[in-house]
């Protein structure tokens, strides 16, 4: 069984003795991360799978290393060796070939960045690369498309194997277990505490580095240092079951209930750590629910694929976002079957080859590390020396007249100087020129709001221009149409406390007669006074005589990416219009709360651009082929002009060019 165990990557258990438990252990840990790199839906908290793993490998090392120490045969070079075979041939061949994928597919900044992090990995400092990015952190968006991402834990492990062995070794020598047992529970306590400590502060030190992570490791490192539980009685063997039920009931909490709002790691991840030493100390102990339940074949064996299933699975869910945007339910299921495939022939072809390969332990190391090695890092600084190849990619004419034409496309409200938007409030923007849109004197017309009302700047001088009248524009940042609440969020809030009652002041000296209001409602939704405090605005607005025009918020699309028509023209395939559609749900209920406010007053109106970006079910960013959106939930100028114009030629143009009948009538 020994053998068995060396030659398949299995678990060892007491006396060297395989632990069936561990590998389903492995196991479910593995399946917990790719479900939630699936779709967080899935499993909320199965990015605790990593800790599991950290338990895992803590607990075999320690195990091992104690072992051999006590038995007068442990060895630097063999460990280390070991580890060589272990971890790096197959690490080596998905760096590899994550790095030719991305040459063959991506543009050059996401090549050059991509070509970092496997220069960094090849030195175990993975981790260290994405806590120097400052848009580096695990669960930001940008990073489901990252195709090296899921290495930082290797460079946490890696750095463990390189301090800890020499450590423990240092503790068995001079003092033997039980000085040593104490120091590692210190350790451990220290190591916890360091990371709750930075949670608030440094959240991607706490995430990343190995201080903060180093506890989870020496809590598998404290069990095996413990020794083995060997329950003699039945009611000692009883416990053994109740601790199995305690550790799997942590476990089945930490992938539910754990999701990415909590502080991560720290107290928080003691939840799974602990679930996880409580089920390892249970199935050594003999636990027949363990037994049962992680010993079944098909888990067992999926934890001898385990580290091939982690290696491969994150480039190819990355690759798949990339010019997917998000993951069907039938290109999911054919990512399942590709990391599968690659999976099984790594494990055939790459782990379990290196491991029974033991030639002189210069010429493993030369092979198995060095060579390969030294060329995937000949390649990763080239890449980065030609910024991904940013010349040969970028240089065609083609490319680059697509690349002007997506740029102008693709320019935000910001970018204008006609659009008014404010970061810090300045009242003396209300009488800049610049701010009037559209022919013609001013004639008391004011579109006010936040970015959610800027955006629309494009398509009110498309509309001003068929009805002859102009329309001023302001907005603030992040800062809501609304006259009372507290709706103050940094870094605008000075500016936007001042701004809420200057825009309230203006609209009631009766310098403008329509105002129209948009805004991002979803988010200022979440405020439980939202509804009030639109109605007692809304009631200020008619008591002031104005004519009000609310504006719903666009169709929301999470899984935007600008890039989306740039990373086409590399390959010239990429629908962006069909991976950037979400179905339509209708109205989101904000929406309808602005609607039903705006109907029990009869100075008010609704209107909504959701009929021009959603049709047959689906809600697309696009407005006559071309990408309308500069982020998630915001138009492009060039979108917003493109919307004035799609408006002018449906029905719906009627209600918006209603804004402007007051004045028509006037002259």
């Amino acid at each position: 069984m020994a053998r068995q165990d060396r030659q398949s990557g299995g678990a060892a258990g007491a006396g060297g003795g395989y632990r069936p438990d561990i590998d389903g252990l492995r196991g479910l840990a593995v399946l917990a991360v790719v479900l939630y790199h699936l779709d967080p839906a899935l499993l909320p908290g199965g990015y605790t799978g990593v800790d599991v793993f950290f338990v895992i490998s803590g607990y075999l090392i320690t195990r091992i290393i104690a072992a051999e120490q006590a038995a007068g045969r442990f060895s630097f070079r063999d460990f280390y060796l070991r580890r060589v075979r272990r971890i790096l041939p197959v690490l080596l061949v998905v760096v590899a070939a994550t790095l030719l994928t991305g040459a063959l597919v991506l543009l050059p900044a996401e090549l050059e960045a991509l070509a970092g992090t496997a220069a960094w990995s090849l030195a175990a400092a993975a981790n260290l690369y994405f806590w120097r990015q400052p848009d580096g952190g695990y669960f930001a968006d940008a990073s489901a498309e990252q195709p090296l991402l899921h290495l930082w834990s290797l460079g946490v492990e890696e750095q463990f194997y390189l301090l800890w062995p020499a450590l423990l070794v240092l503790l068995l020598v001079r003092g033997g277990r039980r000085p040593a047992t104490w120091v590692t529970l210190a350790l451990v306590a220290a190591s916890f505490a360091h990371a709750e400590a930075i949670n608030g502060t440094d959240p991607r030190a706490a995430f990343y580095l190995l201080p903060a992570r180093a506890g989870e490791l020496l809590l598998g490192a404290l069990l095996a240092l413990h020794g083995d539980w060997r329950p003699g009685t039945a009611r000692a063997r009883v416990l053994a079951e109740v601790l199995a039920l305690a550790g799997l009931v942590a476990l089945a909490w930490s992938l539910w209930r754990l999701d990415h709002s909590h502080a991560f790691p720290g107290l928080w991840a003691l939840v799974p750590t602990g679930g996880a030493a409580l089920v390892i100390l249970a199935g050594g102990a003999g636990s027949r629910l363990l037994a049962w339940l992680l010993g079944a074949r098909w888990l067992v064996a999926v934890g001898l694929l385990s580290y091939s299933i982690y290696l491969w699975h994150w480039p190819v869910l990355a690759f798949a976002r990339y010019f997917a945007g998000g993951l069907s339910p039938a290109l999911a299921a054919s990512c399942l079957a590709v990391i599968a495939a690659l999976s099984l022939a790594s494990y055939r072809y790459v782990e379990q080859p290196a491991r029974r390969w033991r030639p002189a332990p210069r010429r493993q190391l030369a092979w198995l590390y060095a060579f390969p090695a030294a060329a995937i890092a000949v390649a990763a600084l080239a890449l980065v020396q030609t910024q991904g190849m940013k010349q040969r990619i970028e240089s065609s004419p083609r490319f680059q007249d697509g690349l002007a034409r997506i740029e102008a496309e693709a320019q935000p409200a910001l970018a204008f100087d006609y659009n008014c938007q404010l970061s810090a409030h300045d009242p003396d923007r209300l009488e800049d020129p610049r701010c009037l849109v559209g022919p013609g004197a001013e004639a008391g017309i004011l579109l006010a709001g936040d970015s959610n009302a800027a955006q629309f700047v494009g398509l009110f001088d498309v509309l001003s221009a068929q009805a002859g009248v102009p329309v001023r524009n302001l907005s603030h940042s992040v800062c809501p149409p609304l006259f009372q609440g507290e709706y103050s969020f940094p870094p605008y809030k000075a500016g936007c406390d001042a701004f809420r009652p200057f825009l309230a002041e203006v609209l009631a000296s009766g310098r403008f007669h329509t105002v129209v209001l948009g805004a991002s409602w979803r988010h200022y939704a979440q405020v439980a006074s939202f509804r009030a405090d639109l109605e007692a605005t809304l009631d200020a607005l008619e008591a002031a005589g104005l004519r009000v025009f609310l504006v719903g918020q666009i169709p929301h699309h999470p899984g935007f990416n600008r890039h989306c028509e740039r990373r086409g023209l590399r390959l010239g395939w990429v629908d962006c219009s069909r991976r950037l559609q979400r179905p339509d749900e209708g109205e989101p209920e904000w929406n309808r709360w602005l609607a039903e406010a705006a109907s029990r007053r009869p100075g008010v109106r609704y209107l909504s651009t959701h009929g021009l970006l959603c049709a047959q079910g689906a809600c697309r960013p696009v407005v006559a082929g071309r990408l309308a959106y500069f982020d998630p939930g915001h138009l492009s100028m060039e979108g917003s002009r493109a919307l004035g114009h799609e408006l002018l030629a449906r029905p719906e143009a009627k209600a918006w060019l209603e804004v402007f009948e007051p004045v028509r009538e006037a002259r």
